[in-house]
């Protein structure tokens, strides 16, 4: 597959209460389950956050990049990776997701054709970092940005997005576990209790 594959670690983790992306899950920081799986499947990984230099020691075959913009939220970060990627096609995901799969990535790809962007969805959620997009999509958000409107699915209102629901994703044979994200701390001590 041809695509860019940008892991987005931009958050405040004010919820979390420490770096979030560098906590331990089955003694390995969350944000490298992400950028592993992006090396299976993407010759074009990226990893965005608003301080590159914590995260060495470096990956090889990862850029690690600065968001850069003055409001640092999801949205920038995928500005970023649009402004950054090598090819137009864009896989991006969320450090905190450490369940996503190379599967499911080739999976979600089969679905990315005569439209902008793909997103799944589980209990009527989309998951806007779990997504593929176009770089054009991503580019046409500086606007919305710099009006500070930083709200995904709104910017994405003006493009063709295919929304792929739970029935096909669960039929496929991945389970709503995968869409996990770790917000609180709690979430990782369930995910560690569940023996991931």
């Amino acid at each position: 597959m041809n695509i860019s594959y940008a892991v987005l670690s931009g958050g405040k983790a004010k919820r979390f209460g420490s770096d979030k992306t560098k906590a331990l899950y089955k003694e390995k920081p969350l944000y490298l389950y992400c950028l592993e799986t992006g090396l299976f499947v993407s010759s074009d990984v990226m990893h965005i956050s608003k301080d590159a230099e914590k995260y060495k020691p470096f990956l090889e075959n990862v850029q690690y990049l600065q968001d850069d913009l003055e409001e640092i939220c999801p949205m920038s970060g995928l500005i970023k990776a649009a402004q950054t990627a090598k090819y137009d096609d864009i896989f991006t995901v969320s450090a905190d997701a450490p369940l996503i799969s190379s599967d499911f990535v080739k999976f979600l790809y089969g679905y990315f054709k005569d439209c902008d962007g793909v997103i799944p969805v589980i209990n009527d959620k989309s998951y806007t970092l779990m997504s593929f997009y176009k770089r054009k999509v991503l580019l046409a958000m500086i606007e919305d940005y710099k009006n500070k409107n930083y709200k995904i699915t709104k910017s994405l209102e003006k493009f063709n997005i295919k929304y792929v629901c739970e029935a096909d994703i669960f039929a496929a044979g991945f389970k709503s576990r995968m869409f996990t994200n770790i917000n609180f701390q709690e979430d990782l001590d369930k995910l560690e209790a569940d023996n991931g």
